[in-house]
């Protein structure tokens, strides 16, 4: 599906431009956690809604290309510099034309199976850590926890995937694997765990 082909090309873009930064910069002691205030981010006509710490930079998608936005798929970048850390979201149409409900269980599975195998080809020293089913305010998501690495660095990555109406929505956020105490943090803001 080339929805999921995207993705992929997206989590690795957002890998290799997190990766990069650390080779650049000095080690720096550990960040705190982030606070839950910043900026909003609303999916699927507001019903999956969430708040990026302030610290968060959106960035410009240019792996969305003019034909990917004219099919109807959109994203955003955010990237905190200081912990190394990277939230790419996207929002794509269901294929088929197909329209869910706020928690269709099969579409939902479906979509973080494929989410799961596009990873494992994507990751060296690929391991799933976990898979959570969450419902928030009625809407039903997925979450997929694993580790891996990119160009010898190793990563956190948890994907969060609702769907609704006749669209779908990921978030997946991308840590180095040593700033797990933050990673968690933020995948809290997110999915609204406790």
């Amino acid at each position: 599906m080339r929805l999921f082909s995207l993705r992929t090309l997206l989590v690795c873009t957002a890998l290799a431009s997190c990766l990069g930064m650390v080779g650049a910069q000095a080690a720096t002691k550990a960040q705190p956690a982030p606070k839950p205030s910043g900026q909003k981010v609303a999916m699927l006509g507001g019903k999956f809604a969430f708040t990026l710490p302030k610290d968060y930079v959106k960035g410009p998608m240019e792996e969305i290309d003019a034909k990917a936005r004219a099919a109807g798929v959109t994203g955003s970048l955010y990237m905190n510099k200081p912990a190394k850390r990277v939230v790419i979201i996207t929002e794509t149409p269901l294929p088929n034309d197909q329209k869910v409900g706020a928690n269709d269980k099969p579409t939902l599975d479906g979509i973080i199976a494929d989410t799961l195998q596009q990873q494992q080809s994507s990751y060296k020293d690929f391991k799933k850590l976990g898979e959570k089913k969450i419902v928030r305010k009625g809407l039903g998501m997925r979450q997929l926890d694993i580790s891996g690495s990119v160009d010898g660095g190793r990563v956190l990555s948890t994907t969060i995937t609702a769907a609704y109406g006749k669209r779908t929505a990921m978030v997946n956020v991308i840590s180095l694997a040593k700033d797990a105490k933050a990673h968690a943090e933020v995948v809290k803001g997110v999915t609204g765990g406790k």
